[in-house]
Parts: structure tokens; C-alpha cells; sequence
């Protein structure tokens, strides 16, 4: 009787019922490492080696970072990732760095889909894939930020839209799962905050509202996290610049319709893994190229140009890009009375000694482009006023050409105390003063700087942008210069905190 009753469960139950093992392999931040992917691709094929199901996808901010990608438009690391044979690649913000025409490039070259449902008028762009993986549908989704309006210049963006995620999930999922989806993955190139949603980042918002996403990884804020529970999904970011691979492991029960298991990790791809040769020999002679760029010599430094004390304070290095921007701005025809901005890097110096395209580099690290704003005096002093609030902080901009005392504890619209000329003259209020500031902020620097953003874009101030790279800029300084000297001139002075009266001990 046992046996026959068997047979029956056997005759009624289905027999392709079973457990599909499905690896999903991301990558993130890799901001043009070739020998960071190299190394990932190490692991890459380690992984399917010893495992049937696998997905690939990386995860944005790829192309834009080092000279090698820069020199190339972006085009090495696609030339990698399609030898890897990525399965998607997800848009990043860091892609519209060097405008539309280089990315489209690159997005033409990609053997993957290129996704970035919220990306809206970009052409070749995908909101998601399905990919059947041992019989099993897997929907892979993309978004990017939908911050990158506040950090491009719309001439770097011209006709796109980025909507919210919550909106644009709203209106994917369920056409994915029209379409056949049984697994949900999201690639978002966004990043999970403790302390909550921003305008950038809004991981919090789509597990909250979208539970059947079994799996979401994350990338842009540089962070690592795997086996972290976000709402009902699982939460897993991979570091950046490829020091780490990510692996998530799920396992989908075709009976129960269902991911019966999940589990994230990264794995390190530094030192203790090596390179994949193939992948480098595909990337040697661009390698070679940026490497005879980044020697190429400049000038000498007679003693070190450093950053230190700033941001609070002016340092030489502040003083260098500055300089180097008014006389880009000279050399085209452009005469600026001051110049807003800040150090890059609080840390990196030019050495004394000779100076290359690398120490510039090193410098300077981000594509920025030049603006020049027409602005009354009033208005410098509205933007000045949302400066100084930053005063001691990464953000805070310091000025050139311009002499700017203010007290950064003082009430919105009184912290400027004065403002001259760079001789001492008072400044009326009839005057119009051209300042130039770098694209970056004049995008709002992540709503950072939203005053200054608003200003700019009114008409009367004539803001006129210029393809000219700070980068490019303080490498035609140091040409011209030969030899630089560290120098300061006192153009901005923060008013002292009073000190506070302490009694004498008892003794």
C-alpha cells in the first residue's frame, strides 16, 4: 500500500520541480582601473569555473578616473567588459562627465545592454533585461542617480530627463513581470544611507515600496555592505575602483515559484590576486600611452606647494588652481575679477622638484569645465553668504582676486563683513563683477550649493561656460611658470570666535 501511495504522490507532483542555483557577480565605482578589473576578472572566471549560473553586471561610474580611460573616451573599459561578456552595464553619473557625444560612444561600443530606466531621451538605453538562467526568468533593472541634474551642467545633458526610482520601478516591474520575470534584481547606481534618503540616493524608498525585489545592489557612495536586510530584500554593495568583486548566491525552487535562499559577500581582488593577463594585453598599449602622458614633465616646484590648513584656509595650492583658471580664462580673451574655489584634495601636495601631468593629476582628479558669471555685487555676497556657512568644512570654497572677511556663525544674509578689491578698493554697489567658478558647483555640487546655482542661471548674469578643464588649465600655468613658488595673499579672513574667560583654579 506504501509503495502504490508513492507511485500516486510521484504521478500528481511535478516532476521538473528543483532548486536553481543562480550567481549574480557585480562590480561598481571602478572610475577606469584596468588592473582593478584585471584583477576582478581573475575572480570572474574562478567563479564560472565552479559555478553553472552566472550573471555578470557592473554596476556605473566606469569609464570616468584615470588617464588611460580619459585619453581613450571611456572606450578601454568597455573594450574589457565586452571580453568579460558583462551581462548589463548600468549607467553612473561620473559617465556624463565628458558630455553626450563620448558617451554615446561608448554605449555604441558596449557589447551588453546598457540600463538606466530613469534615464529619459538617452538613446541605446535599456530600463531593464531578462535574462532565462537554467530555465528560470530573471529580470535584471537598472537606475541610475537621479541626482546627476545637480552635479552636470545641462549643456553636458542636453534633453534628458532623470526621473525619481519609486516612479520609474512603478512602471517596470510590473512590465517585467508581464513579461515572464520570476527573480527580481535591481542594479542601482545609487547607495544605501543610514541616516536616510537623499535627492541621490533612495534605497530606503524602493525596498520599502517594491518587496519583490529579492535582491538590490548598490554602488556610488564608495561603501561596502553584503548580507545587510533592507525591508524584504537583500542589500549588497561592492566597494569601488574594483578592490572588491561582489557575489550574491540565490537559489530559486521551481515548485514554490520562489528564491528559497539568498546570500551575499565580496571578495578581495588585491595583491593576493593576480591580474588576468588576457584582459591586460587587451589594455597594454592604451596602458603604455597614459603612462608616457602622465611622465610628461611640466615644471619644478622650488619648494613643496602643500594644502595644509585648508580648507579653513587659504593655502598655496588653493592659490594655484585659481591662478591657473583666471589665466586660462586671460589667454582666450577673459578678464575676471575673482575666482570661487576650493582644494580637490585636502591631502595631496606638488612635491619640490619636478612637477608632471601625474602630480597635476593628482591635483586635480575631476573633469571640471569653467564658468564666468556676470554678477552685482549683492549677488556675490548671497553666494558668498552660503559659502562661508561651510567655512572649516570639505565643501567650503575659498576666493581669489577678490578680498572677503566674514564670519561664518553669523545669521543667513550677514555673514559677509566686507568686501574689496584686491588693491583695498571698496566695491559699489553699481559695479558688475565677472567671477568664474567651476562647473561642478555652478551645477549646485550635489544641492550643495543651490544659491549659487540659482544666481547663475538668472539671465541678467550672463553666465558663459567654457571648455576649458581645471586640469588643463594648472597644466598650462606650470608651463608657462617653469618654476612655481608657493605663495598666499590673504584674500579671504575668517573673524575670530571670541575666547572664552576661564577662572583660575583653587589651589
Amino acid at each position: 500500500m506504501r509503495t502504490v501511495c508513492l507511485w500516486l504522490l510521484l504521478l500528481i507532483s511535478p516532476v521538473w520541480a528543483r532548486e536553481v542555483r543562480i550567481t549574480v557577480l557585480h562590480t561598481t565605482d571602478l572610475h577606469g582601473q584596468v588592473e582593478n578589473l584585471a584583477r576582478c576578472a581573475t575572480l570572474i572566471h574562478q567563479t564560472r569555473a565552479s559555478e553553472q549560473n552566472v550573471l555578470l553586471v557592473d554596476n556605473g561610474d566606469t569609464i570616468q578616473g584615470t588617464a588611460v580611460s580619459w585619453l581613450t573616451g571611456g572606450e578601454v573599459m568597455i573594450r574589457l567588459m565586452n571580453a568579460l561578456r558583462y551581462d548589463a552595464w548600468v549607467l553612473g553619473n561620473h559617465e556624463f562627465d565628458w558630455g553626450l557625444a563620448k558617451l554615446t560612444n561608448c554605449i555604441a561600443q558596449a557589447a551588453m545592454p546598457v540600463l538606466a530606466a530613469n534615464a529619459v531621451g538617452l538613446a541605446r538605453v535599456e530600463p531593464y533585461i531578462i535574462r532565462e538562467v537554467d530555465g528560470v526568468k530573471v529580470a535584471v533593472m537598472g537606475l541610475t542617480t537621479p541626482g546627476i541634474p545637480n552635479w552636470s551642467r545641462p549643456r553636458l545633458i542636453p534633453g534628458l530627463q532623470f526621473a525619481g526610482s519609486v516612479e520609474t520601478l512603478r512602471r517596470i516591474v510590473p512590465a517585467a513581470r508581464k513579461a515572464g520575470a520570476q527573480l527580481f534584481v535591481l542594479v542601482v547606481h545609487q547607495g544605501y544611507k543610514e541616516r536616510g534618503d537623499d535627492h541621490a540616493n533612495q534605497i530606503r524608498a524602493i525596498a520599502e515600496r517594491f518587496p519583490e525585489l529579492e535582491v538590490i545592489i548598490g554602488g556610488h557612495s564608495h561603501r561596502e555592505f553584503h548580507g545587510l536586510r533592507i525591508g524584504q530584500s537583500l542589500y549588497t554593495q561592492a566597494g569601488f575602483h574594483g578592490r572588491r568583486l561582489g557575489r550574491v548566491d540565490l537559489v530559486f525552487d521551481t515548485e514554490k515559484r520562489k528564491v528559497v535562499s539568498r546570500r551575499s559577500r565580496t571578495l578581495s581582488s588585491e595583491e593576493t590576486v593576480g591580474p588576468d593577463q588576457a584582459l591586460m594585453s587587451l589594455a597594454r598599449e592604451d596602458l603604455e600611452r597614459a603612462q608616457r602622458y602622465l611622465a610628461t614633465p611640466l615644471g619644478e616646484a622650488a619648494e613643496d606647494i602643500s594644502p595644509r590648513g585648508g580648507p579653513k584656509r587659504e593655502t598655496p595650492i588653493h592659490d594655484l588652481i585659481c591662478r591657473a583658471i583666471a589665466a586660462a580664462l586671460e589667454q582666450r580673451g577673459v578678464k575676471v575679477d575673482a575666482v570661487v574655489h576650493g582644494l580637490l584634495s585636502a591631502r595631496e601636495l606638488l612635491a619640490k622638484g619636478p612637477v608632471t601631468i601625474a602630480d597635476v593629476w593628482r591635483i586635480v582628479p575631476y573633469e571640471n569645465t569653467v564658468g564666468v558669471a556676470q554678477l552685482r555685487p549683492s549677488q556675490l555676497r548671497e553666494i558668498l553668504d552660503e559659502n562661508a556657512e561651510k567655512h572649516g568644512k570639505p565643501e567650503f570654497r575659498g576666493i581669489w582676486g577678490i578680498r572677503w572677511r566674514f564670519d561664518p556663525r553669523a545669521e543667513t544674509g550677514k555673514r559677509t563683513l566686507e568686501l574689496r578689491r584686491a588693491d583695498g578698493a571698496v566695491i559699489g554697489e553699481g559695479e558688475q563683477l565677472a567671477v568664474a567658478f567651476n562647473s561642478y558647483e555652478l551645477a549646485s555640487g550635489g544641492l550643495r550649493w543651490p544659491t549659487l546655482r540659482e544666481i547663475a542661471d538668472l539671465p541678467g548674469t550672463k553666465l558663459m561656460e567654457y571648455d576649458i578643464g581645471t586640469r588643463e588649465a594648472l597644466a598650462e600655468l606650470i608651463r608657462r611658470e617653469r618654476v612655481l613658488s608657493p605663495r598666499t595673499n590673504g584674500w579671504w579672513e575668517a573673524a575670530e570666535a571670541p575666547r572664552r574667560r576661564t577662572k583660575a583654579l583653587a589651589r
